[in-house]
């Protein structure tokens, strides 16, 4: 009798190891298909009875980072106000802790395919533009920034060097950038 596999858990599974192979390794070379298989202690060619190829290994690895990155930034802002929350929302995003960073080349690597593949990419960013448009608007109403404050245009800002954080770390690996970029952005928000 052949043995049962629950693909979908088994999916599961070759994704949770791709991450924390990346997370371990600090970066996407370290999670291979080789390197995935030797891991898992499966052949290369099992991963391709569940994924079509690496880019949608990627594209679901892609989906649990925000996945994990939205449940850690209402986690970070649960209780906070104002600039208060605005500050913990950038340090949420910004790739500064080891998961974070693992997080950054996912999502740098998924943009990459996304673009290979002719797509413009969307997603999660507008949920954080709205959470960070939301809390600088309260903060105008808490008296923390001007009244002309130009939330939208703000959001925008903070989002804009955000991504760019995560595409200098994955490319530079320096974390001295990422933390500059997280200055940057509060301090882009305190001068409004």
């Amino acid at each position: 009798m052949p043995k049962v596999v629950d693909h979908e858990q088994r999916r599961q599974q070759i994704v949770d190891t791709f991450l924390t192979l990346v997370e371990r390794g600090r970066g996407l070379e370290a999670a291979s298909s080789r390197a995935l298989a030797a891991e898992l202690g499966v052949s290369n060619s099992l991963l391709w009875r569940y994924f079509k190829d690496m880019d949608a290994i990627v594209e679901r690895a892609y989906r649990e980072v925000v996945a994990h990155t939205n449940a850690r930034i209402e986690r970070g802002i649960a209780g906070r106000h104002g600039l208060d929350a605005v500050h913990a929302l950038i340090d949420e995003l910004m790739p500064v802790t080891d998961a974070s960073k693992a997080e950054a080349c996912v999502v740098v690597a998924y943009w990459a395919a996304k673009t290979r593949d002719g797509h413009s990419y969307v997603e999660p960013h507008d949920c954080w533009r709205t959470k960070l448009v939301a809390f600088l608007e309260e903060a105008r109403g808490m008296g923390q920034v001007a009244d002309d404050c130009p939330a939208r245009v703000l959001a925008d800002a903070v989002v804009d060097i955000v991504d760019n954080a995560q595409v200098e770390y994955v490319m530079a690996g320096d974390d001295r950038l990422a933390l500059e970029a997280r200055d940057l952005a509060r301090a882009i928000v305190r001068l409004h």
